[in-house]
């Protein structure tokens, strides 16, 4: 090779290596000057991604219109899940039951939605992940098509466990399914996208149920929730290409949350706080109208400023839980524990009781982003099954919430429920006080840490994460 030859080679081989250089720059993630610990801005997305189809090689943000699908199935499905809380006296007293018993229409969703996550995980690896996608929304518009022709209470709940499955899905591969669409940068706008869709319909369900109810009948309520269903079926038909199969989950890695003692703590106190938020807010229509005397126009107004709350704190929680993580979930569930026990001293004055819903609005929105960034960041990356437990554990202190609740409703009425969700909350975030919580934001606490891993290799960090050992070697 002549010198020529050679210089040229050497200024092409030294060109890529700057570039590379500057590409593992643009992939570093966030780092955490207080915490010690290296937390990469789209960890949630990559536990998800584990579950959800594979990616394929080359895939550039081609696919816009099939997040926005995805994000519309998660729209149906929360509007669907939320129509009986906003019209549970209504239907109650139509299908001929007391409130307490109407409360099963949101306990047996969520029970199904616990059994059917970690399952769908374990069983599914071969499925293509578009088909089942949209069959899950296929069986949203079944269950709602069900919920509103059902003749009686029993109907109604086998409409509801049809639902449960496809929350249970959906939650696992939802965000999954997305995230493999867009390249790895996008990844975490990817996400939101489809969080979006859980935000709007946490919102509008209730008022809008609420507002049909009162306007037609409950059973438009659940028409119009089959129809936004067909769309988002039609919508992903359209535009979500076919994804391929899922990666095996293996029945041990369903366990390696309760196995390990930081991601267990934040499992307990997000289980408590769940628990504890549904055991009231499954029965928020009654209760404002027993304790402030609102009537059904007033209410929708008031479920809609709770929701308001709840998205702005979710929107907010998302910037908190960088660098205040253990404080953002800890202060969600006080928020919902002094909320529910002021409303359960308060009769009659309307305008602080609005204010208490608002408040309770207020940290009840910020917890399912403070909870999944805790097992995002406590949970090692190559645990493929953490997600599928989380959603089962949760779907079921909301369903075991609800159902006690109701049982405390039809005995004590508004304010032993109201009691009964304040302590339980506090009790949860006060759980984070202790040294397995505060191990989360310890400033030597590494990754093998957060796990109780000590004494063995950290797990490998996310594709685009640089190891902090690798790089000061």
């Amino acid at each position: 090779m002549t010198n020529r030859n050679r210089d040229l080679a050497n200024r092409e081989t030294g060109a890529a290596t700057a570039g590379s250089s500057q590409a593992a720059r643009r992939a570093r993630p966030v780092t955490s000057a207080r915490f010690g610990t290296v937390i990469h801005r789209v960890v949630p997305a990559h536990l998800a991604c584990r579950i959800g189809a594979r990616a394929r090689a080359g895939e550039r943000d081609a696919w816009p219109a099939a997040v926005v699908a995805i994000a519309l199935g998660s729209f149906a499905l929360v509007f669907s899940e939320l129509i009986p809380v906003g019209l549970l006296a209504d239907i109650s007293g139509h299908l001929g039951v007391s409130v307490g018993t109407g409360g099963l229409m949101v306990v047996v969703p969520a029970v199904a939605a616990a059994v059917a996550a970690p399952l769908l995980a374990l069983c599914s690896a071969r499925l293509e992940r578009r088909a089942v996608l949209v069959g899950l929304s296929a069986l949203v518009v079944v269950s709602d098509v069900i919920a509103g022709l059902a003749p009686g209470i029993g109907v109604m709940l086998a409409a509801r466990a049809v639902l449960g499955v496809c929350v249970g899905g959906f939650w696992v591969f939802g965000a999954g399914a997305a995230i493999t669409l867009v390249s790895e940068r996008a990844r975490g706008t990817a996400v939101a996208v489809v969080s979006s869709g859980i935000f709007l319909a946490t919102v509008a369900s209730l008022p809008a149920a609420s507002l049909i109810g009162t306007l037609t009948t409950w059973r438009a309520a659940f028409a119009v929730a089959a129809v936004f269903a067909v769309i988002a079926v039609a919508v992903q038909l359209a535009a979500v290409p076919h994804l391929g199969a899922g990666g095996r989950v293996r029945p041990r890695s369903l366990l390696t949350v309760v196995t390990r003692p930081v991601p267990r703590i934040g499992l307990i106190a997000a289980a408590a706080i769940f628990f504890a938020n549904f055991a009231a807010y499954t029965y928020i229509g009654p209760l404002l109208h027993a304790r402030a005397g609102l009537g059904a126009s007033a209410i929708t107004l008031v479920l809609l400023g709770f929701g308001l709350a709840g998205a702005a704190a979710n929107f907010t929680a998302g910037v908190t839980v960088r660098a205040h993580l253990r404080a953002t979930l800890m202060g969600s569930g006080l928020l919902i524990a002094c909320s529910a026990l002021l409303l359960a001293a308060v009769t009659g004055a309307r305008p602080l009781i609005i204010a208490l819903v608002a408040v309770w609005g207020l940290g009840y929105g910020a917890v399912p982003v403070a909870a999944q960034s805790w097992m995002a960041r406590a949970m090692p990356a190559n645990v493929e099954g953490g997600l599928a437990l989380f959603v089962s554990a949760l779907q079921g202190s909301l369903a075991v919430g609800s159902a006690v609740g109701g049982i405390v409703y039809d005995a004590e009425g508004p304010g032993g429920t109201l009691v009964l969700a304040g302590v339980v909350a506090a009790l949860g975030a006060l759980t984070l006080l202790g040294r397995a919580g505060a191990a989360i934001s310890s400033p030597s606490a590494g990754p093998a840490d957060l796990t109780g891993e000590r004494g063995r290799d950290a797990p490998a960090p996310p594709p685009g994460v640089i190891d902090p050992a690798a790089d000061s070697a």
